[in-house]
């Protein structure tokens, strides 16, 4: 029997993008995907701040404000100021209308040692107990684990929803941050900011990204070789213009991170750092620069994280929106620096700090192509039946609000590639727990191997594989849908569990947390 494994990625520069070809979305349309960096509108979530950092939300208008574009000066097409951003009084307790920025709390177990996880689940949740029964604006929380992101409670206002999601998060041994496989950590913390951005890409309104926790490690784009610097500088390049197209702003919040100065760490660089008019990913590629980019905020030398998560939530709320018409220049992939400054000399303002001018006809890359294919699928009603998928030994875990089973794959269609010895085929898999109207309560998105240990063509038509997984199951949950999509052609396969068959299924607790063994790093050829 093959066995099923999270992908290595030995060297960063041979993993930025796995090869993947035909798209889900081609199976119903013929059309290309592209993206379009530059839209009719720019939105501008601007938050206005006194030389005390506190935020002024009164008193100012449309002709208070200026907006330059790579120091042109741009007309204000629309402006709303920060008491427009509310959700009405009779609004449901799931309202994501767009007047109330949503909250996207990011649990960092990938980057965070097994100590400081525990602490950051403490104070995620001190923060959530102090609020309301219903919250002011929608939230949800996500966790980066070793293997994947994944959603444990969708956009919700409900306190209780949220708690109980929280303190239904299993332990879990953050074996890579442990074992020092920096690239993975890298790869899997910018692919987990672009799958954020783009499952809120056509939600309205702002989207404040909370992630408590180290963030991805520093990468120097001075360490790849040059033959591989495009792949890279495009990976980063596509991550901060879905953040900016999606209106997200980014803000870290890394419990006892000691510095010596607000500039940097060696690993991340400070909010308000003065990133001039050039590509500000030229140099070190961290955290820091996505919330430079994003209009959010680095929190460091301190440790009330729940102090810290409300300072956030001020900031990312009390804002106006101004939009502008942006020029129709060069698409040279250069990066065009926004500015807004205020009448005012004694304000300031925080908002993103610009995006890049990629082609707006260009196709989208392979991995973010493969996110937005199979994030589609998930919520689709379609079948997909290219692989052959079902689903086996279902198991409740209600101590941690989850069920178990195990995905199984025919051998039909699974394309074996010759790999050493052994042959492999690699997927993306997601999984979403969906409630009555299809909307996405819980997710995790993976990237899996199946390797089998032979080449006979034979044997290995006859071989097929099988993959355990877990998700959570919000209390509003109706369908669970798992979609599996081979890297190499595109094929896909669908499978839905009912809730009749999750509540009849049998229960035990959850395993205890184990120390997985990790294969180790192999050298450069």
């Amino acid at each position: 029997m093959p066995l099923l494994r999270a992908p290595l990625c030995a060297l960063l520069i041979l993993n930025l993008f796995g090869v993947v070809s035909t798209s889900l979305a081609q199976q119903a349309s013929s059309d290309t995907p592209t993206i379009r960096v530059t839209s009719r509108l720019v939105f501008l979530d601007v938050t206005v701040v006194d030389k005390k950092g506190r935020p002024v939300v009164k008193g100012l208008t449309e002709d208070d404000f200026t907006i330059t574009e790579d120091k042109t000066p741009q007309r204000i097409f629309s402006f709303e100021a920060p008491d427009t951003h509310v959700i009405g009084a009779n609004a449901t307790v799931d309202d994501r209308s767009g007047k109330a920025p949503l909250t996207i709390f990011v649990l960092d177990l990938l980057n965070s040692s097994f100590e400081d996880f525990g602490y950051i689940r403490f104070m995620v949740h001190k923060y959530l107990a102090a609020q309301p029964a219903q919250l002011t604006s929608p939230a949800e929380i996500m966790v980066l684990g070793n293997k994947s992101l994944e959603m444990v409670q969708g956009y919700t206002r409900s306190r209780a929803d949220l708690l109980y999601a929280l303190d239904h998060i299993p332990p879990a041994i953050p074996y890579k941050k442990m074992n020092g496989f920096i690239e993975e950590q890298f790869t899997q913390s910018i692919d987990a900011l672009q799958e954020i951005a783009l499952q809120n890409q056509g939600v309205p309104g702002r989207k404040n990204i909370l992630w408590v926790g180290r963030g991805g490690p520093s990468i120097s784009s001075l360490q790849v070789l040059p033959g591989y610097l495009d792949e890279l500088n495009e990976y980063v390049h596509y991550t901060t213009n879905t953040l900016v197209n999606s209106r997200a702003s980014l803000f870290v919040i890394y419990p006892g991170l000691k510095t010596t100065s607000p500039v940097g760490t060696g690993s991340i660089v400070a909010a308000g750092t003065e990133i001039g008019d050039d590509d500000p990913f030229s140099g070190d590629i961290n955290f820091g620069i996505f919330v430079n980019e994003t209009g959010g905020k680095l929190f460091y030398n301190r440790n009330d994280v729940n102090t810290e998560i409300k300072e956030s939530e001020e900031l990312g709320s009390e804002y106006y929106t101004l939009t502008y018409s942006p020029p129709e220049g060069n698409v040279d992939g250069k990066f065009r620096r926004i500015r807004v400054t205020l009448r005012n000399p004694n304000l300031r303002v925080v908002t993103k700090a610009g995006y890049f001018a990629m082609d707006k006809e260009a196709a989208v890359g392979h991995r973010p192509q493969a996110l937005i294919n199979i994030a589609e699928a998930v919520k689709s009603t379609i079948p997909f039946e290219a692989l052959k998928v079902t689903i086996e030994d279902i198991v409740r875990h209600p101590d941690a609000g989850t069920v178990e089973f195990t995905v199984v794959l025919n051998p039909q269609n699974l394309d074996w590639r010759p790999a050493g010895e052994h042959s492999t085929v690699d997927f993306l898999l997601a999984a979403a727990s969906l409630n009555k109207d299809r909307d996405f309560l819980a997710t995790r998105v993976q990237d899996l191997t199946v390797v089998a240990d032979n080449q006979d063509p034979v044997q290995l038509a006859k071989t097929g594989a099988r993959q355990s997984i877990t998700i959570q199951i919000p209390r509003k949950t109706q369908t669970v849908r798992v979609v599996i999509e081979t890297s190499a052609n595109g094929r896909a396969g669908a499978v839905e569990l009912n809730r009749a068959s999750i509540d009849a299924a049998p229960q035990t607790p959850t395993p205890e947390p184990k120390l997985l063994s990790h294969p180790q790093k192999q050298p450069p050829s």
